[in-house]
């Protein structure tokens, strides 16, 4: 696995996505789409959320949707450590 995030970050994102959301544990990779794991808009909106409470960085719900796992780690990242 090879991504510039931060561990922490990306073990933050997955820890939410299987025990908040119960995703499948081997499901949760750097290369999986963010659409694949949220599978409907609730949980999509649910994520946004978790993340501002987690990390206090705002998500749009639309690029959450669009981007990979690993992708998505390295924006909240380059966002928390712009502020």
């Amino acid at each position: 696995m090879t991504t510039s995030a931060p561990e922490s970050v990306m073990d933050l994102i997955s820890e939410i996505l299987v025990g908040t959301f119960e995703v499948p544990a081997d499901e949760v990779t750097p290369d999986a789409l963010m659409r694949d794991l949220l599978v409907d808009s609730l949980m999509v909106v649910e994520m946004a959320i978790a993340v501002h409470e987690a990390l206090g960085v705002k998500v749009d719900e639309e690029e959450l949707k669009d981007t990979t796992l690993a992708r998505f780690a390295e924006v909240l990242e380059a966002r928390r450590t712009s502020r």
